[in-house]
Formats: structure tokens, sequence, C-alpha cells
């Protein structure tokens, strides 16, 4: 019985129950009626007119009578109990054989199956119960899908970091070496240490602020935010923010703008945000020479900060956000930093689910750095 089918599983168990009742009812039948004292009187008329009575053998008449008539009677209990039986049969395993089909559909993952709600009772819940637990697991599939594209990427992003890191301390690392080495050995003019001690001195500088940068990014990157969130003001960050970076280009010329229109209170890591917006800051005054302006604009919940500069052409725009990037085409760290500066504002606004943007200014006056609050 373990290998034979629901449905004629089924049909037989139902089919042999509905002869036992039958045989059982027979046989209480059999057994029953003719114990019954049945009195039964004929009258016998004869040719002179008279009458006689005579009693019947009742019990034996029943039990002749049933004998006779019990082929044809079980015949037909067994001819109803197949009929009812099949139908029986039928009707409770057609859902199950189509739960059965659905469900090796959705062992195959495929995304149109789907079982069918066929009824109102338990074996209609237990389909609505299925179909509901295919979605959330064909839901949870995509998002592991998803998740592992986010992993993959996360990776090569890392290793790429990684490489283009090593490139970008290798041309220091090489020039401070080879800077001491020939002072040491007294070649020419490295013999005037006066001269080329500050020199390493500014190389070593540049160096550490490199692999802070890069240690940032990285921690960014791979850590996350692990800051807790603050409430606090806007305007009054922005304010304090703004400040030294005012001082520095009044030193060189540059002209500072700031408009405050408005504030807003935000619920967001105050320290990388200000990280953020001091890199902005910081490339805007970098970038912007003697006489020309740098505007820090915030209101209606938008801040706007733009610098007259040379606009970037699109080709250059779509690698600003990347690692050691510089549209300085000499990448000289004089004039284009090491290239670390937008990549940082990009991971954290990233991780900080802020809006931004960096497109050229109207009129192409220079560029413009937005964030949406």
């Amino acid at each position: 019985m373990k290998k034979i089918k629901l449905f004629p599983k089924i049909f037989l168990f139902t089919f042999a129950m509905m002869l036992l009742i039958s045989f059982i009812a027979h046989l209480l039948i059999f057994l029953i009626a003719p114990a019954q004292n049945v009195l039964v009187t004929n009258i016998l008329v004869t040719n002179a007119g008279a009458s006689t009575l005579s009693e019947v053998d009742m019990p034996r008449l029943i039990t002749q009578t049933m004998l006779k008539t019990f082929p044809i009677s079980i015949l037909c209990c067994a001819t109803i109990s197949a009929l009812f039986s099949y139908f029986f049969s039928r009707g409770i395993t057609t859902p199950i054989l189509s739960l059965s089909k659905s469900a090796n559909q959705m062992s195959k993952l495929e995304p149109d199956a789907k079982a069918a709600v066929l009824s109102t009772d338990e074996i209609g819940a237990l389909a609505t119960d299925i179909n509901n637990l295919y979605q959330s697991l064909l839901l949870t599939i995509r998002n592991l899908e998803l998740e592992k594209e986010k992993v993959s990427l996360a990776e090569k992003e890392k290793i790429d970091f990684l490489r283009t890191a090593s490139h970008e301390l290798k041309t220091p690392v090489t020039e401070l070496n080879a800077t001491l080495e020939n002072m040491i050995l007294g070649i020419g003019e490295y013999r005037d240490y006066e001269t080329y001690l500050p020199k390493c001195k500014e190389i070593t500088e540049q160096l550490g602020d490199m692999i802070r940068d890069i240690l940032n990014a990285s921690r960014l990157q791979t850590q996350g935010n692990n800051e807790p969130c603050s409430n606090f003001s806007l305007r009054t960050l922005l304010t304090e923010l703004c400040e030294p970076y005012r001082l520095i280009a009044e030193a060189k010329g540059v002209k500072f703008k700031i408009e405050l229109s408005s504030d807003a209170f935000v619920y967001l890591p105050e320290g990388q945000l200000k990280k953020a917006i001091s890199n902005i800051l910081s490339n805007a005054v970098n970038y912007t020479e003697a006489g020309q302006s740098i505007s820090v604009v915030f209101d209606k919940n938008k801040l706007s900060v733009s610098n007259e500069c040379r606009v970037l052409p699109p080709e250059q725009l779509q690698h600003i956000f990347e690692p050691f990037y510089r549209p300085d085409l000499a990448h000289s760290q004089a004039t284009g930093g090491n290239g670390l500066g937008l990549y940082i504002v990009q991971t954290i606004l990233d991780k900080l689910r802020l809006k931004y943007q960096f497109v050229p200014m109207p009129n192409d006056r220079g560029m413009s750095f937005t964030i949406q609050f």
C-alpha cells in the first residue's frame, strides 16, 4: 500500500469500508429478521365452500427470501459503493493533487507557479498559505541576489581601491626614497641638505595626509557609519564650518559669500555630515582662483556650494567621484589633491541616503554641488 498513489489508496479504503458496512447490514438483517415472531394465516377455500386456516412458518420464509435476494442486494450495494468511493476519492484527491503539482512547479522556482484555491475550507486555506509562502520565498531570493550583487560589487570596489591606493602611494614613496638615497651618497645638488630636507618633510606630510584619507575612505567603505545620530541645526553647523574656509579664501583673494536664508533640524550623524561638507568646501576653495567667488546658499532644505572655476566636461564628470581621480591632467597633488575628497563625500552621502549632484552652474560660470535634506 505504501507505493500505491493517493487516489487508488483512498478509493480502495473507501470501497472496502462501504462493502464492510453493507456486509454488516445484511448480516444484521439476516440474523434479526427471522427472529421476529410474525404469524401469518392463510385461508384456504375448498370446492364445497368450506374454509380452513393454516399457519405459515414465517422465519423460514424470510430466510429463504433473503438468501434468494442477497446476491442482487450485495451487487447493488457494491455498485453503489464503487460509485460513491470514486466520487468521494476524486473530490478528496483533486485539490491535493493540484497542490502537489503546484508545489512541484514551485520547487523549480517557476515565477508563475501558483496553487489554485478551489474552496474556502482547510485545503483552500492551505493553498493560500502555500502561495503566500512561495511569494515570500521568491522575494527573499530576489533580495539575496541583490545583496549578493552588492557584496560582489563592494568586493570589486575594495580591490580596485586598494590597487589604486598602492599605485598612488608608490610615487611619493619612490620619490622620497630616491631623494634620501641621493642625499646619503652626496650626489650633486642633493648635498644641499637645507633645500632637500624640507622637501622630504613635505613629501612625508603628503604621504601622511594621503594615508589618513585612505584609512578614512576604507573605514567608511568597510565599516559603514557607526556614529550615532543626533538632532542638530544645519544653519549652526554651516556657520561653524564656513568660517575657517572663508578666512582661507579671503587670504587667497577669493570672495566667499554665505546666504543662510532658512534653517532646518536634521537627525543624522553630525560628524559624518561635517566631514562631507568640509570636503566640498575644501574643493571649492582649492579650485577657485583669486578674483573669483564662492557662494554657500541654504534655502528650503537645499544646500548649494558653488564656485567660479573651469567647467568640467561630461567625460570628466562621469569619473569625478571615483577614488584618486583628479580632473587635473597632470595629477598634481599641489593643485588636484589626492583625489579622495569627492569619493569620501559620495560614500558618506550615500550611506546617509541624501540626494546630491555636482553639475555646472548656469552660463557655465563654474561648478555647483547641491545636497537635498
